[in-house]
C-alpha cells in the first residue's frame, strides 16, 4: 500500500511539472506576442510624431508633403496589422477564463537542480 501511494505522489508530481513547463511555454508565446504589439505600437508612434515634426515643412515642399502622408498611412497600417494580428493570435488560448494549466500549490521544485 505504502509502494502505491508512493507512485500515486510521483504521479501527481509529474503532472504538476508537466503543468509548470506547459506555463511556462505560454509565458513565452504571451511574451513574444506582447513584443509583437509593442514593436508595432512604438514605431507607428514614432511615424506620426515625426509625421507632426515635418508637417511644417509641407507647406512649401510638396515632396515633404507626400512623404507625410505616405508616413501616416504606414503608421495607420502598422496599427491595423497589430489589431488583426492579436485578434487572430489565439488570445483565448494565450489568456483563457478558467486556467487548465493553473497549480493552486503553485511551482513544483525543479526535478534537477539545474531547471524543470
Amino acid at each position: 500500500m505504502e509502494a502505491l501511494s508512493l507512485t500515486i505522489e510521483q504521479t501527481a508530481l509529474q503532472r504538476r511539472r508537466f503543468l509548470a513547463l506547459r506555463r511556462k511555454e505560454r509565458d513565452e508565446h504571451r511574451l513574444n506576442l506582447l513584443d509583437a504589439c509593442i514593436s508595432d505600437y512604438e514605431r507607428a508612434a514614432k511615424i506620426r510624431e515625426w509625421a507632426e515634426w515635418a508637417s511644417p515643412a509641407t507647406q512649401s515642399e510638396p515632396e515633404i508633403a507626400r512623404l507625410v502622408d505616405w508616413a501616416r498611412e504606414n503608421a495607420a497600417q502598422l496599427e491595423a496589422k497589430s489589431s488583426a494580428a492579436m485578434s487572430q493570435m489565439g488570445l483565448k488560448e494565450l489568456f483563457p477564463e478558467v486556467d487548465d494549466l493553473h497549480d493552486p500549490l503553485g511551482d513544483p521544485t525543479p526535478k534537477h537542480p539545474w531547471g524543470l
